[in-house]
């Protein structure tokens, strides 16, 4: 029967530029989840050579995601994210999927864009994105993490981007439209975690939380619902701190 059910995804894959290898490779990752290339082509049997090439391919079709920048893993996009992306290509196999997929898993997690573990990989996507923005910055977050971006922010602000800077600790260095709670997070107890983020451009945002315990919670993603809310909660944020401080 499972033969059978991973028999039905593949043929349905092929149709849509995503040959025998690349759908074993996606299979693999939906049943087993997140792992390597390295781990990928050693255990599902598919060339080394050939993991990587249909990683890419994958990628560009949204149906995998990489998790990290420098540790890579890729994770797929679960049941229901698939139905969705083949449902508008194809409604005569849709019957055939449901089943299948339903016969294949029973539950699994989604995964919006790319999610970052490691504070190292937070912080170098963070500059990354900063340094491509174009029009608006948005952040709010602690000290610890804005002076790090300082140098690009100063940047950008000669650039005359649209640049808010909301801190919830006194900021080393005010850059842009600066605003702080000049909150002393000694006072906060020990097991306390700081948060991060930040809206670029209106297309992408990236949140941190548990900033400082490995692993750290992060994602970064350009999913629209999710960069409006996040930009809106900022911006928010700012409007509360004005309305107080006046």
């Amino acid at each position: 029967m499972l033969k059978t059910t991973e028999d039905n995804l593949i043929n349905i894959l092929k149709r849509f530029d995503v040959p025998g290898n690349a759908a074993k490779i996606y299979l693999f990752l939906l049943k087993n989840g997140p792992a390597s290339a390295y781990k990928v082509s050693k255990e599902s049997g598919v060339n080394s050579a050939v993991v990587y090439r249909e990683i890419e391919r994958l990628k560009t079709k949204n149906l995998i995601y990489q998790l990290g920048s420098k540790k890579k893993r890729f994770e797929a996009i679960n049941g229901e994210g698939l139905l969705k992306h083949l449902k508008k290509k194809n409604q005569d196999d849709e019957i055939i999927l449901e089943n299948s997929l339903n016969d294949l898993l029973e539950n699994s997690s989604s995964l919006i864009s790319m999610k970052l573990t490691e504070y190292s990989d937070l912080i170098d996507e963070i500059l990354k994105d900063l340094e491509n923005a174009k029009k608006e910055i948005l952040i709010r977050g602690w000290s610890e993490e804005i002076d790090q971006f300082y140098q690009v922010l100063k940047e950008k602000d000669k650039d005359g981007l649209i640049l808010h800077v909301l801190s919830f600790n006194p900021q080393k260095r005010k850059i842009g439209n600066s605003y702080s709670y000049n909150i002393d997070a000694g006072t906060i107890k020990e097991n306390w975690k700081r948060g991060l983020a930040i809206s670029i451009d209106k297309n992408i945002v990236i949140v941190g939380n548990k900033i400082g315990k490995d692993p750290i919670q992060g994602l970064l993603t350009n999913d629209p619902l999710i960069v409006e809310c996040i930009r809106d909660q900022i911006l928010l944020d700012i409007a509360l701190f004005k309305s107080r401080s006046s």
